[in-house]
């Protein structure tokens, strides 16, 4: 990188506000029958088609594809065969998000897909959504910077004993799995501190997050320039563009709440800190409208949210 430039790209979560689209209908579990389920994949998997080409036409590299693409895809009650039945949907969207370099990914819920839990459903659930959200970025043929975001979960019965239980879980997941995880610490129990050991012994990188480490801060404290540098350093070292998650606090939420749009000094702040070429997802309410309007505040201050290296 030059001195003095600084490269980054702006994405958001599923739903394009502008279109009107989330590509994520589902259904209750009572309703799930295979007919109403083969609806709301060919519903979806329009709308993703939509999404993709305005992200396209709009230059925006970074998307996040929401969880329920596929409505119940690791549940039990789905057993359609989708991901052939559907393959040349896939096709067709994966061409689309690789000639605009569109970087994809998916997050399941903490709910979905936990690495700590003691309780052997909740893990084979865990595992079931995450060969779930690999397969789907499988099938659209993203590269290896793609990833399903994981947080550890919870800390029972003690913090070591629940590292011990992700540390079990991840070795014994197949390398082509495990080549889809990031890890992420959040704003409740893991501290970026302690995600960041774990990420580096199992050979993962880990994804910072601005809004969480304000209200969870590691102990001793990373200023914001160290937690995006030693991030970073987990996705350099496996030759992968650095990925973060950028937020601001909602006014008068509870902490950890995302605002409608990402506050321009926590823009700045984050931007600043960079210490080489990354992406920023943001996650805020207000999803595409709040990229373009930071996309507004860049260009006020002689920055660009696209394209490469551009004047601090």
């Amino acid at each position: 990188m030059q001195e003095g430039l600084s490269t980054y790209r702006l994405g958001y979560v599923a739903n394009c506000l502008s279109l009107g689209l989330g590509a994520s209908h589902t259904c209750r579990l009572a309703s799930a029958t295979p007919h109403r389920l083969e609806e709301l994949i060919e519903l979806n998997l329009s709308e993703l088609e939509q999404i993709l080409l305005f992200n396209e036409a709009h230059g925006i590299e970074l998307f996040r594809i929401g969880s329920s693409l596929i409505p119940f895809g690791s549940h039990p009650v789905n057993t359609l065969p989708w991901w052939r039945t559907r393959a040349s949907n896939f096709e067709r969207l994966g061409r689309i998000a690789r000639r605009s370099r569109q970087r994809l990914s998916l997050h399941p819920s903490p709910a979905a897909a936990s690495l700590t839990s003691v309780h052997q459903r909740v893990r084979d659930a865990a595992l079931a959504e995450l060969r779930y959200s690999a397969r789907v970025l499988d099938l659209l043929g993203q590269g290896p910077e793609a990833r399903v975001v994981l947080h550890l979960g919870g800390a029972a019965p003690s913090r070591p004993e629940a590292l011990d239980n992700a540390r079990r879980m991840l070795d014994a997941m197949p390398e082509a799995l495990r080549n889809r995880i990031v890890l992420e610490h959040d704003d409740k129990i893991w501290s970026a501190r302690e995600v960041a050991p774990l990420a580096r012994e199992q050979g993962l990188p880990w994804l910072a997050d601005n809004l969480h480490h304000a209200i969870k801060p590691s102990e001793p404290e990373w200023p914001l320039e160290q937690l995006l540098r030693e991030s970073a350093a987990s996705w350099r070292v496996l030759d992968l563009r650095p990925k973060f998650h950028l937020a601001s606090q909602k006014p008068e939420g509870r902490p950890g709440a995302h605002a409608d749009r990402v506050d321009p000094e926590d823009f700045r702040a984050v931007v600043a800190a960079l210490d080489g070429p990354a992406d920023l997802m943001l996650e805020a309410k207000e999803k595409d409208l709040a990229l373009f309007a930071l996309r507004r505040e860049a260009t006020s201050v002689g920055r660009a949210t696209t394209g490469e290296a551009v004047p601090t």
